[in-house]
């Protein structure tokens, strides 16, 4: 009997060693990593392979995260923002209404092999090589479905910003959807973007700025493609939300759900 649980003690050893050591070793990451030959790795484990310059990543790698943006109003184009907890990571998708597949709160598996690093506005980009000046380029729309996969539909609840003011708002936002209290439209009563009969939308993309009551600034930019680009800024003051990025070293936001701001800075003016 001795001999009969010894073997199979031995039997038992064996299959747990010829188990840990089948698999090459993986890229050390926060977030762990699964049995088979892909590794789940975090947005934070992507920027440390990102040097300043377009990577192509050649490994099987893996990013989970949620939507935190929607191109439902037209001001963020062809793009998926994605938060894992660690950081965010732009996908550039050649396609639009991506709101109707990737509704903003969904969980996404990202397939990365094969495409580029990069990065813009300060926030780490995913796309396929770019040949136009920028560090990544819209993957293409037949690859899409392959790509970025929804492995969890979106909570009831939405999207939560994080909660900020002009003197709080770090380098560490960059990406997220961040709300910004206390401030109101520097120019009220202007629309979102300036008219421009040269472009087929009729307007430009535009720059307005908020400030808080100590005179702090920060610029908000509206594409011309966005569908509220006609509409007149909210005139009272109170709490701006937005996908935070840098523009020539300063932050600046994009709105994407304009309609909650018309409730949200609703208080009279400072």
């Amino acid at each position: 009997m001795w001999n009969k649980w010894l073997r199979w003690g031995l039997v038992a050893l064996m299959l747990v060693c010829g188990r840990a050591c089948s698999y090459p070793e993986r890229a050390a990451d926060p977030a762990g990593s699964e049995e088979g030959t892909d590794a789940v790795v975090s947005i934070a484990f992507l920027h440390g392979r990102y040097g300043g310059e377009p990577f192509p990543v050649r490994t099987n790698w893996l990013l989970r995260g949620e939507v935190i943006s929607t191109d439902r109003s037209g001001n963020y184009y062809k793009t998926l923002a994605v938060d894992d907890g660690t950081g965010v990571v732009e996908v550039k998708l050649d396609a639009e209404q991506l709101f109707a597949v990737y509704p903003p709160g969904c969980r996404v598996e990202v397939v990365c092999n094969g495409l580029t690093l990069g990065e813009r506005g300060g926030v780490l980009q995913l796309g396929s090589a770019s040949t136009e000046g920028y560090e990544t380029d819209y993957i293409a729309a037949e690859e899409i479905g392959r790509r970025v996969r929804v492995i969890a539909p979106a909570e009831d609840e939405g999207l939560q910003p994080v909660v900020r003011t002009l003197e709080t708002v770090a380098v560490a936002d960059l990406g997220r959807l961040v709300a910004v209290d206390g401030v109101q439209f520097v120019t009220p009563g202007v629309t979102w973007c300036l008219p421009d009969a040269s472009d087929a939308s009729g307007f430009a993309d535009t720059v307005c700025y908020v400030e808080d009551r100590m005179g702090r600034r920060m610029a908000v930019r509206t594409s011309r493609r966005a569908e509220f680009a006609g509409w007149i800024v909210p005139d009272g003051s109170g709490r701006i939300e937005g996908l935070l990025s840098l523009y020539d070293g300063a932050f600046q936001l994009r709105v994407i759900r304009p309609d909650l701001l018309y409730g949200t800075m609703a208080e009279a003016r400072f």
